[in-house]
Parts: C-alpha cells; structure tokens; sequence
C-alpha cells in the first residue's frame, strides 16, 4: 500500500511539473443505428457475418455424374435468399474534455456483427482517444490512440452494402497511434503504427495475428493529404512486417502497399477513386498474401509477396431520392520473385499463403453496384443490385509466377440486396 501511494504520488507531482490540468466538463452522446438486409444471390459465394460482407462468387464446381452427357451439373450454380440485422450499431461520442491545451474526444462503438450459431454476439468495432492541440500558425495536430479505421480503408465508396468497396478497397479496423499533423496550405501529414489484430495476416497455420506479434516491428503507414475547397487527395504507404515461421528461426518478409485517392464534392453531386498497389494485402481484406520460394536454409525460408492491383471509382447524386454505384476491378499480378516449378512445369499452390476468404486460382475481378436510396429524416430504404465477375484459371498449372493462366473461365453472381435502416 505504502509503495502504492508513493508511485501515486509521483504521477501526480509528475502531471503538475507538466503544467497539465484535467477538467472533467466531458459531455457522452449515444448514436447509432437499426439496420434490415434482405439479400438474393443467383449461386454460392465468399462471403462473411452470415454471407453479408460480400467478396466474390465460387468457382465452378463439376459434377459429371448430373445431368445430361453434355451438360454437366455446377454445384456451385445454386441460389439463395436471407434476412439479418446483425449489422445493428450503438456507440458513444466523448467531447469537452481537456488536458492542458489539447482538447480531448473519444469514441466507443459496438454492433451485433457476428452470429453464434443462431444468436448474435456483440463485438467491438472502434475504442479511441483523441487529443488536438492547435499551434500558434492555427494547424492543428491530432493524437489517436486506441482501435479506429485504418488510414488506407477510411476513405469508401459510395454504397449500402456492408463491405463498403473490399476487396477493392483495403477494410480493416486497427489498434493503432495515428498523428495527423496540419502543414499549412491545406497539406496534413499522417503517419503512425498499428497492430492487425481482428483483420490477420495469413500464413502456414492460417490467419493469424502471430506473424506479426513476433516479428517485433510494427505495422506502420504514412501518407500526405492536400485538400482544397470541395476536393481532397490522399497518397500514402503501408508497411507489414511478418515471420511466417516464429519458434527459433529466422524467417521474414516485409511488405509495401501503397494508396493513391481522390474525391470531389458538388453540391448533392459526389464522385471518389481508389487505387492500390498491394503487396500482400490480406490484412485489409485485398486479394493478396505471398508464397514460399527458398527452403534451402532450414532455419531461414525465403517468401515472396503477391501482388495484385484493386481499384475503384463511385459516385452519388441526389439527397432525399439518392443515386450511387460503384465500379471495382482486381487484377492478380503475381509475386514479385519466381517460384520453384516442379517436374510437370507448375508449381505447388500449397507453398502459397492466401487470403482466406479467396481463392488462388482466382486471376481477375469486376464488380457493378447500381444502387437507389430513400432518404426521410433518419430512415433510409435502399435497393441496389451487385453484379460481380471472377475470371478464375486451372490451379493444377499455375506458372511460376503464381498464376493461373491455362483454361480461364468466367463466373457470374448477381446479388439483390435491400436495405431497411433506422438511425438515432
């Protein structure tokens, strides 16, 4: 108790020494909102949270043994209909707190996102703090500390669905300390370290937070904002490092995935564009992960990053009739350093660490989302329609740069989804 008090003591001698006074004239206010899907698909899909946080459709799956001779059966070729509200959201904003000259915000937010077997649970999606502090030119600096969006996934499309633009656009919520530093002339800085702990990494024992833990470097990003008037742009950087194996080896890979964004805003017109060059990417729900091509060091194996390109481009026109869409397309690129190819010519697509909710084989990706909204004070009804195309290749001939490039297909979803919600 003695030792105790005399620690307090001196965090308490330590805050006055700093001139910092707190004053407690914090002010909580709730928010959120109800929110209904109603979702059609024409076949079997990825997909998360009950099939609502959508990724892409099945490849064909062929049984010869139904139907006719000539027409063999896809079993994937199956549709589907659902209803949820497990996307419901609460949460709480904190303002009119101070410590010293920086003033102090937070946020606290929840929803009901995940299902245990026919019961919703709650989960944690954002659980920050902010300071500010305003300099003598009037730039202002922000501190972040806690888990918030992930500066390459802040900025979505303009849609009603659930994953907001992945994979086309990084998604992923993260523990993080974020600065945002105001440089004058519209210019702010953004730079900082985060922890992928709900959005993981994959590697050989699957998605894991693990890779990352041991590898002792932080994720870190940085990037540049100018914004003027009605415009605003964004270009900044990722960096991951991993050990895909940890116990007592030296295995590693470092990765970089740079973003480049745009967004313009005219009266109820809206239009934005992302661009990324992944390098991995899994983490923030991308096409991605990397593969294994050097086991001759048993104590360090050597990897390689997939890579792939994701893109988008949206619009929004109108406020209480509202009409928006977005345009999405992928593009696997491969990995950056040749893979070992085996005795037929092909390589093994188990020395490939991927996305878990993709597919190896998968080559190219376009999505279409037309969508309408209903606007009324807080009530929003929405139907928009998904039409998304994979190009998928033969995975038993994938070439050393880890593509599929033999006997390309295409498979068709179209997705009907309706959107009743409610907020406060």
């Amino acid at each position: 108790m003695k030792k105790t008090f005399i620690a307090l003591s001196l965090v308490a001698l330590t805050v006055s020494s700093l001139g910092l006074r707190a004053q407690d004239k914090a002010t909580f206010t709730p928010y959120g909102f109800f929110r209904s899907y109603g979702i059609f698909d024409s076949r079997m899909n990825k997909a998360g949270s009950e099939d609502l946080f959508y990724y892409l459709p099945m490849d064909r799956n062929i049984d010869a043994t139904l139907g006719s001779p000539t027409f063999a059966k896809d079993l994937n070729a199956v549709p589907s209909f659902k209803m949820y509200a497990i996307t419901s959201r609460f949460g709480f904003n904190m303002k009119g707190y101070k410590i010293g000259s920086a003033d102090v915000t937070g946020k606290v937010e929840a929803d009901f996102y995940c299902m245990n077997g026919s019961t919703a649970t709650l989960r944690l999606r954002q659980a920050f703090a902010n300071f500010a502090w305003v300099g003598a030119k009037g730039n202002k600096t922000d501190l972040k500390v806690g888990q918030a969006w992930h500066p390459m996934a802040a900025d979505m499309p303009y849609a009603v669905n659930i994953e907001s633009g992945s994979p086309f656009s990084p998604f992923a919520r993260s523990p993080q300390v974020m600065v945002d530093a105001q440089l004058g002339g519209g210019f702010t800085l953004t730079a900082g370290i985060l922890y992928p702990m709900q959005y993981q990494p994959t590697g050989p024992a699957g998605a894991s937070e693990n890779y990352a833990k041991y590898a002792l470097v932080p994720e870190a990003y940085a990037g540049i904002s100018y914004a003027s008037g009605d415009f605003l742009a964004r270009l900044g950087a990722d960096v991951i490092t991993l050990k895909p194996r940890y116990q007592r080896v030296s295995d590693r890979i470092t990765m970089v995935t740079p973003m480049l964004y745009f967004q313009y805003k005219y009266d109820t017109f809206k239009i934005n564009a992302k661009t990324v060059l992944a390098s991995g990417g899994d983490h923030m729900r991308l096409m991605g992960g990397y593969a294994l091509y050097d086991t001759s060091d048993p104590l360090n194996f050597k990897y390689t990053p997939l890579r792939n390109s994701s893109s988008f481009v949206s619009v929004s026109y109108g406020s209480k009739i509202q009409v928006m869409g977005m345009v999405g397309y992928m593009k696997a690129l491969g990995t950056a350093h040749d893979l070992p190819l085996n005795p037929t010519g092909s390589i093994n697509p188990d020395n490939i660490y991927y996305f878990s909710s993709g597919f190896k084989n998968l080559n190219q990706l376009v999505r279409f989302t037309p969508t309408v909204a209903y606007n009324v004070g807080k009530l929003t009804v929405a139907l928009e329609y998904d039409n998304t195309i994979a190009e998928y290749g033969d995975i038993t001939s994938m070439n050393a740069k880890a593509l599929c490039t033999k006997d390309k297909h295409l498979i068709i979803n179209h997705r009907i989804l309706t959107v009743f919600k409610l907020s406060f």
